[in-house]
């Protein structure tokens, strides 16, 4: 295998490959640092990420029934209509730029060693068994997406096979054994337009519906228990470098009250619970406030509530304690709700912490906080090497 995925150019997961990873953290941090400019002069520490190959705890595979084309690069090609249309049942990432079109893996440095290996057994048995993939224009076939999850802190794996339609089964979990002996196996159904759509009739073929991951804070190891769609941070070894990062600011701010606000499954709360008296983590999706509870008890943590709301309902529904209070933001690329922004501008609360996967709509939201708020602090940490992507966290304290 080459240190150059030969599928990088059609694929654009790892976009930035052919440029060296230093030359692309000063890309990263310039871009970010730009943004911040209004809010934040000093120079932004960056923060490598801990793997640079083989860092990814979860993917999605696309299974492709689409066109073979001659050259995929080269849009300029004419194809020859006099010629009978030729087609290919193709696992991989989906194309950069194309919804509807998948890049046949025959090497990658995002999973594991084992995957393209993987890609290549899976193909055979679907082949073997006349399982058809997935068409995205015409919405056809059977097998769609293939989710794989690893743990990096805890052991096993699953590996999740979501089909427009209930398919044979027979010789899947030996076939998955063979490169993934640890892992679960399961199937579940996705019967809507987009592969986006919700999944349903999830089944255990081997293994079990759950797996565990964890981060390591400190002294401690902070278990997660994860469902197929749970969110977890998707580069577990630098996870653990922001979240000690963010550990190590709340044992400096000492607070007693701790509002984990777009709190996900908890992860702030319950590495930070022991550093406070009490927490409450605001989510608004169900199945993430049932996920941190459970984690909560896995973990043997009492202090942390779960609330299923939106962050803008909560603040403006609840009088927040101001004294020795502190807010962390975890937000989607969306940024801070404007509502929401608009009230913890006028909060009283001390000390803001905001952990940003999109710089652009962090500072959309600090051109409203620093109204009462200054940027004490900003670092980057690098949870996509190869992509232009980079997660941002910013401290801010109150003026």
């Amino acid at each position: 295998m080459s240190n150059i995925c030969k599928q990088a150019l059609l694929c654009g997961g790892c976009a930035l490959i052919k440029v060296p990873y230093e030359e692309q953290l000063k890309q990263k941090v310039s871009a970010v640092a730009k943004l911040l400019d209004p809010f934040y002069t000093q120079k932004i520490k960056v923060n490598p990420s801990v793997l640079t190959k083989y860092y990814r705890n979860k993917i999605e595979l696309s299974f492709t029934h689409q066109v073979v084309y001659k050259e995929p690069l080269n849009k300029k090609v004419k194809r020859d209509k006099s010629v009978p249309l030729e087609f290919e049942e193709v696992l991989g990432f989906r194309q950069m730029g194309r919804w509807d079109r998948a890049v046949n893996l025959t090497d990658c440095f995002l999973f594991n060693q084992n995957l393209s290996w993987f890609i290549y057994k899976i193909n055979l048995w679907a082949k073997n068994k006349n399982i058809p993939f997935y068409d995205q224009r015409k919405h056809t076939g059977i097998l769609r997406t293939l989710m794989m999850r690893q743990s990096f802190n805890e052991k096993g794996g699953m590996l999740v096979f979501i089909s427009q339609a209930p398919f044979d089964t027979e010789g899947l979990v030996e076939v998955c054994h063979q490169v993934y002996p640890e892992y679960s196996v399961l199937t579940a159904i996705n019967d809507g337009m987009s592969d986006a759509s919700p999944i349903k009739d999830l089944k255990v073929l081997s293994g079990s519906a759950i797996m565990q991951e964890a981060l390591l804070v400190d002294d401690k190891k902070i278990v997660f228990n994860l469902s197929p769609q749970s969110f977890f941070q998707t580069n577990t070894k630098t996870a653990n470098v922001m979240y000690q990062k963010v550990r190590s600011c709340v044992a400096k701010i000492k607070p007693e009250t701790l509002y984990d606000l777009y709190g996900g499954a908890g992860s702030f709360s319950l590495t930070n619970a022991d550093l406070v008296k009490e927490a409450f983590c605001v989510e608004c999706v169900p199945e993430a406030v049932e996920n941190g509870k459970q984690n909560a008890l896995t973990n043997n943590i009492k202090n942390v509530n779960f609330i299923c709301q939106t962050t803008e309902d909560f603040l403006a529904q609840n009088k927040l304690k101001v004294k020795d209070a502190l807010v962390i933001l975890d937000p989607a690329r969306a940024g801070v709700h404007p509502k929401a922004c608009e009230l913890l501008k006028n909060s009283g609360i001390k000390n803001i912490l905001y952990i940003s996967c999109n710089p652009k709509t962090l500072a959309e939201n600090l051109a409203v906080l620093t109204q009462n708020y200054k940027v004490k602090n900003a670092e980057c940490f690098d949870f996509f090497p190869n992509t232009k992507h980079i997660e941002t966290f910013v401290e801010l304290e109150l003026i």
